[in-house]
């Protein structure tokens, strides 16, 4: 089946009248983008790069990348949902996810930028480099812009499933390759529709482009030092040479932050008017906050958290609770789809499985961690799951002797029969 007519087979079926003479540039700009979803009704178009010039939209993106990026891959042996360990000698590609995914960059790198990617285009896409023997040896991070995703039945692919997958990357020097579901990890945002995940850009573009737009209003209103606007108004006819030299006689006093204040004198029954609202009647501010909470719900993250503090009282105990919520109902969606792909892509049945650290976000918090190394060392009444050394291995000391035994119970004695006590 010939490639370009099965792709307008889809275009048609999607309503769209698509000339059969459009380029594989202009094709993949329409599976990528989805058509013109990202302009909003004021006008503004939304796009990954001027969506991350609003404040909400940057502190939400930052938050979820950061984290993420500090929680270390760790590559255990055994069952991720039973029992595991940390294997001996260390997994060849436990250095690619913890270390270096690739010559180009390092994981916290890696995993920031691909989670970017996942938040606001949609997708996380990562070409799976191999050796001669077809073992993965690497992670090469892949813009999403550049990769056009199509079934097997797209392309022409009978000898394939139907709905298996085929990655078109455009590459950096200008070639182009067909790559393999199996060898391109692909984490998708949420509304998976068998090819792409939903880009919050796009979906957001309403949100996004009212928070771009009252930014652009404020910069305005105050670069011209918070003046409104307004009529000069005069008893009698004004000519337009006339009117002209007041316009700028006014402007020229009044334009700009520097000209704030300045007083204008007005001859020959002159009045100055206003005839628009001032900043607090416009609610500029209580647009942007609202903006705020609004962009926060797609991205899932508590506006406290990326610093609008203005409502806080439904976080109980404060922090504690606030990092309980950004792991529960934030981080560990995108944990569980990574981890998950990881070990369809990277492990198969190889009986080895990677696994995110989050031990690492209670680094700063001295009496979580205290109270976590107090439950995972055990006690004489509860059985330990981490040696001495392991918990002082993860706060940098080195191991002590004896250090690598786990604590375990002592068992309770047998009440003696009644009848048989010793006397006293």
């Amino acid at each position: 089946m010939n490639l370009f007519k099965a792709i307008g087979r889809q275009l048609m079926r999607l309503g769209n009248s698509i000339s059969g003479d459009l380029t594989w540039k202009e094709m993949e700009k329409y599976f990528i983008e989805g058509g013109d979803v990202g302009t909003s009704a004021t006008g503004v178009r939304v796009t990954a790069d001027t969506a991350m010039r609003v404040a909400a939209v940057w502190g939400c993106v930052r938050l979820i990348s950061a984290a993420i990026a500090t929680c270390p891959v760790r590559v255990y042996r055994g069952d991720r949902y039973g029992k595991r360990e940390l294997p001996k000698q260390r997994h060849p590609l436990a250095s690619v996810l913890r270390d270096v995914p690739n010559p180009h960059m390092t994981a916290a790198c890696f995993w920031r930028a691909g989670l970017q990617h996942k938040l606001l285009a949609g997708d996380f896409l990562a070409h799976i480099r191999r050796d001669s023997a077809q073992r993965p040896v690497g992670l090469m991070l892949l813009n999403p812009a550049k990769v056009a995703t199509y079934q097997a039945h797209e392309v022409g692919r009978a000898d394939r499933e139907p709905e298996e997958l085929f990655y078109r990357v455009n590459w950096d020097d200008g070639s182009w390759s067909w790559v393999d579901a199996a060898d391109m990890i692909h984490v998708p945002n949420l509304g998976w529709n068998g090819k792409r995940g939903m880009s919050t850009v796009a979906y957001g573009a309403q949100a996004m482009g009212l928070a771009l737009a009252a930014e652009e209003s404020s910069a305005r209103f105050f670069s011209n030092g918070m003046q409104a606007h307004v009529v000069l108004q005069y008893p009698k006819i004004v000519g337009k040479e006339t009117a002209k030299d007041l316009r700028e006689q006014y402007a020229a006093k009044h334009a700009g932050v520097n000209r704030a204040g300045t007083p204008f004198i007005l001859t020959e029954g002159g009045e100055v008017k206003q005839v628009s609202l001032s900043a607090v009647d416009a609610q500029l501010l209580e647009s942007r906050q609202f903006s705020v909470t609004d962009i926060c719900r797609f991205f899932g993250v508590p506006p406290v958290m990326i610093g609008e503090s203005d409502k806080t009282t439904s976080w109980g105990s404060g922090v504690e609770q606030m990092n309980r919520w950004l792991r529960t109902y934030v981080l560990n969606d995108h944990f569980m789809a990574i981890e998950q792909e990881m070990d369809r892509k990277l492990f198969g049945s190889s009986g080895y499985f990677a696994e995110f650290d989050e031990a690492e976000m209670l680094r700063g918090d001295t009496t979580a961690r205290a109270n976590y190394y107090k439950a995972a060392l055990g006690s004489l009444q509860t059985p330990a799951w981490m040696t001495p050394n392991e918990a002082r291995a993860a706060e940098g000391f080195g191991p002590v002797e004896g250090g690598d035994e786990l604590l375990r119970p002592v068992e309770k004695l047998a009440e003696p029969a009644p009848g048989t006590e010793e006397p006293k």
